[in-house]
C-alpha cells in the first residue's frame, strides 16, 4: 500500500514543472531530472552502473531544456513527450512523488 497523495494538478513551466498533491503539498521537478528518471526499459538499465549513469547524464545535458507535452495514462500516471530524447516512459504518480520529494532511488518503486 502506498502513502503517496493523489496528483491534483500539474503546472508545466519553461524549465520545470510544479506538481500539486491532494494533501496540499507541492513540489518542483526539473525537466532534466524528469528525463534522467525515465522509467522505460531503455533508460532504467542505464542508471544501474556508474559509467552508464554518467553517459546518460551527459546526453541529457546536451538536449534542449524544453517544456514537454504531458498526458494522463488512465489513472496510472503520466506520459511526457519531448521533441528530442526518450519519450517512452510512463511515470506513475508514486514515481513522480518519489522524484519530486528527492527519493534517493525512484527506481526502487
Amino acid at each position: 500500500m502506498t502513502d503517496t497523495p493523489g496528483l491534483r494538478e500539474l503546472e508545466r513551466r519553461e524549465t520545470d514543472l510544479i506538481v500539486r498533491w491532494s494533501d496540499d503539498s507541492e513540489h518542483i521537478i526539473t525537466y532534466e531530472s524528469l528525463r534522467y528518471w525515465c522509467p522505460c526499459a531503455n533508460c532504467k538499465p542505464r542508471r544501474e552502473v556508474e559509467q552508464r549513469r554518467n553517459v546518460l547524464e551527459e546526453e541529457i545535458s546536451r538536449l534542449r531544456n524544453e517544456k514537454p507535452k504531458a498526458e494522463m495514462v488512465g489513472s496510472y500516471g503520466l506520459k511526457f513527450t519531448f521533441s528530442s530524447g526518450c519519450n517512452s516512459g510512463i511515470y506513475s504518480t508514486d514515481r513522480l512523488h518519489a522524484i519530486a520529494t528527492g527519493s534517493p532511488d525512484p527506481d526502487s518503486l
